[in-house]
């Protein structure tokens, strides 16, 4: 028994030096080691997410520029914004201007460049699916209220995340057909459309620190919100 133990711990740390040296490789350019497996990567927005693809995002959220170049790997013409503002608390800065996804076009936007990639990822890999699922077509267009917006949170003095574009509110979807699903006027039903913008809402809260729908309050009765801010719900 000691020496099958002995035996099976060899094997594994046999393994984890291959690797190593494996990984060691491709960071001087002997070996290709695949983007979506690297873990000192940016994440391949345009292959499916791995266990690794959260924290390359957070390696996305610290290096814009690498973001961008991210976001433009995967096809979108992803342009740095210029700052807006006037404070810390109050600005928009390493934002990227947004006006479609991997499909689906959306009314032009700046945002985080962070928001932008998880909204990529979250449109490419639940919106889209579900949409084929519950319609046999592609979300056209995401309908929304925007990023950036200097406020403090409804009946709060503390500051959005809209305030520094570190957040967005999306407010429906047109098909290719031509039907729009709205938040508000669909979410309260139990037809096919409200079942779709639950699966776009779940899918939302795998992505972002925060998602918000109609099931938490009033104020989000016609929208999802969704931030990258310390707060973790999904409601």
């Amino acid at each position: 028994m000691r020496m099958g133990r002995q035996i099976g711990l060899r094997l594994v740390m046999a393994v984890v030096l291959l690797v190593a040296v494996a990984y060691g490789a491709s960071r001087v350019g002997v070996l290709e080691w695949p983007r979506q497996y690297d873990p000192l990567a940016l994440p391949d927005l345009a292959t499916p997410p791995t266990f690794l693809t959260p924290w390359q995002l957070s390696l996305a959220d610290s290096d814009i520029e690498g973001c961008a170049a991210a976001l433009r790997r995967a096809g979108l013409a992803a342009r740095m914004a210029p700052t807006r503002g006037f404070s810390s608390t109050c600005e928009s800065s390493g934002a990227v201007l947004v006006t479609v996804l991997s499909k689906a076009r959306l009314r032009p936007e700046e945002m985080r460049c962070g928001i932008a990639a998880r909204l990529y990822l979250w449109e490419r890999n639940v919106l889209q699916p579900a949409a084929r699922r519950a319609f046999g077509q592609d979300v056209a267009e995401i309908l929304h209220f925007g990023s950036y917006s200097c406020r403090t949170v409804r009946g709060s003095s503390r500051m959005s995340e809209h305030a520094t574009a570190n957040a967005f509110d999306i407010s429906g979807f047109r098909l290719a057909g031509g039907k729009v699903i709205s938040v508000k006027a669909n979410w309260p039903s139990r037809s096919v459309e409200s079942k779709f913008l639950r699966a776009a809402r779940d899918g939302l809260c795998d992505w972002f620190n925060t998602t918000l729908s109609p099931d938490y309050n009033a104020d989000h009765a016609d929208h999802f919100h969704v931030d990258m801010g310390w707060y973790r719900t999904c409601r």
